[in-house]
């Protein structure tokens, strides 16, 4: 009683059980119980319980001990230890063991909890390796059997004899050990579900009630990003002589997107023609999705093909969306997205946070995992080419070959995404958008009169396209008077210059300043120290003439450096690599080209460049030697600022200098 009465505890909070829930019988025993209990934490003595509750002395103090132990939580049980028949211990078997007769059955009861009191490290060795398993044998079915051995296994290096059990049973224990891998995992759902199969990895964290740290309440809160393969052949028609197409099969390109979280509002999305997404194409639709700048394509191609009125990217439909601010983006974990042009760039840029969440979780980002399955379940897996989402699910048969006979071609395919995201802005949603389209919920949010706020934005006459997607580095001035090599700065493993620099002699040395647009590396903007212009300096040599993206420049001088392709327009290093992927046809080929083919398309459509420029040239230049004392490393691991650039044999006199 002196107990009891010196410790405070609260009787209300180690009360857990809904005494209406129970049979009459069993609930006039329980509430008998738990009312002798109460009067006992409130001090009354034992014969006074006893008459009001008709509990026995003995019965009251060992009510008391069961109320006040500990289950395997660590919790109290509390009044659920009074329920008639609640067992709050296992059995624990006292009788020894006895070597079993020929046919006895049974007489094993308890043996298994007995040999873990005896041997405490065994348990503790088993229940690591049951939660560590799927690390072990990850990408394998799960199996008992495995547990079973490594259970056995223990027990020898404990010490166990062939004379216990149960290396003297028949059958080894087998049945009451993987009783206990049951009981081992249903102690932790999480982990079980980790340890059971890769589906249960990714969602059993999902539904448990736990908020997320990062909830998005107000439109542009949170924005998710994110690229899917496209499994589905496609075709894009080459065109090596005036009016001859050719048609070429590509498989397998991304598609990136992003969307807002709260509307569930599409913001930007397009297609990447890559084996692997590249922080530029990440860089890009961030971009895009910032300024809100989405067009519809003019001409559709496709037979009744039409955008939905009133239909469009979240910015077309909502300009008042255009260039807001964003609290933080989400993304996975892939190698592009934590590229210096994203994590840093951008975002110091747009000033928002970048939340990369755990690794192999993507359902923390379910909004667009879930809209890419309804872009893969809508659209790509239902035309005759799709190669489906597994090898069991959704493959066409003979996919390549249907890609040619329907002619599935690449820019049906961007149509049809394009109408259908743009229609999916203006569709109706249930849940969380109470019926209302991204479109109409936004507008609300946007015009709420009763919760007015604030939502920041850009200066519009202070961020553009281009200053956005243009990066700043420094450039030392190169060149040599003695030599007679102009100044001119080295970029991307090529020579820039103009006129004024090739005069400056007196700036060799010094670093300036260069503005670049990384959709076109012919140009780059030169400024001083002080912030003199020195005006648009022209890349020298074969790079000069047709345009590129610093990420073909990349490619095509690793094919340059691994002599893969030959030099057929010596002027134009960019044609002769087209030139190479529409001679050589292969599935890797065919990507590449497609990615050139929209880089290279103009704002109004079409080329800038003649595609007979790209047929068989007469005199073919195969790969040019290098200078046998340039940097023989890796493949392509020249220094940013290495003097011996790869247009050396083709150096355009500038200045007259050279």
């Amino acid at each position: 009683m002196k107990k009891l009465r010196t410790i405070a505890y609260d009787f209300s909070e180690l009360c857990f059980v809904n005494s209406e829930m129970l049979d009459d019988d069993i609930r006039l025993q329980f509430l008998s119980r738990l009312k002798a209990i109460e009067l006992r934490f409130s001090g009354l003595s034992g014969n006074l319980i006893y008459e009001q509750t008709g509990v026995s002395n003995s019965e009251q103090s060992r009510l008391t001990k069961r109320f006040l132990s500990l289950d395997p939580d660590g919790e109290y049980w509390g009044d659920r230890a009074l329920l008639p028949g609640k067992h709050l211990n296992g059995y624990n078997r006292k009788a020894p063991f006895a070597k079993k007769r020929t046919g006895q059955h049974g007489s094993l009861s308890g043996v298994l909890s007995a040999t873990l009191d005896k041997y405490p490290s065994v348990r503790e060795n088993f229940v690591k390796q049951v939660w560590s398993i799927h690390t072990a044998n990850k990408g394998m079915k799960f199996e008992k059997g495995i547990l079973y051995a490594f259970f056995k296994k223990l027990l020898r290096e404990a010490g166990v004899g062939d004379d216990e059990w149960p290396f003297n049973e028949r059958r080894g224990g087998r049945r009451s050990i993987e009783k206990l891998i049951d009981e081992i995992l249903d102690t932790n759902f999480v982990h079980a579900s980790l340890t059971l199969g890769t589906k249960g990895e990714t969602h059993a964290r999902l539904g448990t009630g736990e908020l997320g740290l990062i909830d998005a309440n107000i439109p542009f809160d949170t924005i998710e990003l994110d690229a899917y393969k496209v499994d589905k052949f496609c075709i894009i028609n080459v065109e090596p002589l005036p009016g001859i197409y050719v048609p070429r099969v590509i498989e397998r390109f991304w598609l990136l997107a992003v969307v807002e979280k709260v509307t569930k509002g599409f913001l930007a999305c397009n297609f990447v023609f890559s084996s692997e997404v590249r922080a530029q194409d990440v860089h890009d639709i961030l971009v895009d999705a910032f300024l809100g700048d989405w067009k519809p394509i003019e001409h559709l191609t496709v037979e009744n093909l039409e955008y939905s009125p009133g239909s469009g990217m979240m910015g077309y439909i909502l300009p008042e969306t255009q260039k807001t601010l964003w609290s933080s983006v989400s993304l996975d974990n892939a190698m592009a997205h934590h590229a210096i042009k994203v994590k840093e760039k951008l975002r110091n840029n747009l000033g928002f946070a970048i939340n990369f969440g755990q690794l192999g979780h993507p359902e923390r980002r379910w909004l667009i995992e879930n809209t890419f399955h309804q872009i893969a379940s809508k659209i790509m897996h239902r035309t005759p080419s799709t190669t489906g989402s597994n090898p069991y699910s959704g493959r066409a048969d003979k996919a390549e070959e249907k890609a040619e006979m329907y002619e599935v071609f690449v820019d049906e395919a961007r149509q049809v995404l394009d109408t259908w995201v743009a229609a999916y802005n203006i569709t109706p949603k249930m849940g969380s958008n109470y019926s209302k389209s991204p479109a109409e919920l936004m507008y609300a949010h946007f015009h709420n009169k009763k919760q007015r706020l604030i939502y920041p934005r850009a200066n519009q006459s202070a961020v553009n396209k281009f200053q956005l997607k243009e990066d700043i580095e420094l450039r030392r001035v190169r060149g040599s008077v003695k030599a007679g090599v102009a100044p001119h700065i080295n970029f991307a493993k090529a020579r820039y210059t103009n006129p004024r620099l090739a005069e400056s002699t007196h700036l060799l040395g010094y670093e300036v300043l260069i503005k670049i647009d990384p959709d076109d590396y012919r140009y780059v903007e030169a400024y001083l120290a002080d912030g003199t212009s020195l005006g648009i300096l022209t890349v020298l040599g074969f790079w000069c003439k047709t345009r590129h993206s610093g990420i073909t420049r990349k490619i095509i001088y690793q094919a340059y450096l691994d002599r893969t392709f030959e030099v057929s327009h010596p002027d134009d290093i960019v044609l002769s690599y087209l030139h190479h992927l529409t001679k050589n046809a292969n599935k890797k080929n065919n990507l590449q080209f497609t990615r050139m083919y929209y880089e290279l398309m103009s704002k109004n459509g079409e080329l800038d460049f003649e595609t007979s420029d790209i047929e068989d040239s007469d005199m073919p230049i195969t790969s040019i030697d290098r200078n046998e004392d340039s940097p023989q490393g890796s493949k392509g691991s020249l220094a940013p600022d290495d003097v011996g650039s790869i247009d050396e044999e083709f150096r355009m006199p500038v200045g007259g200098t050279e």
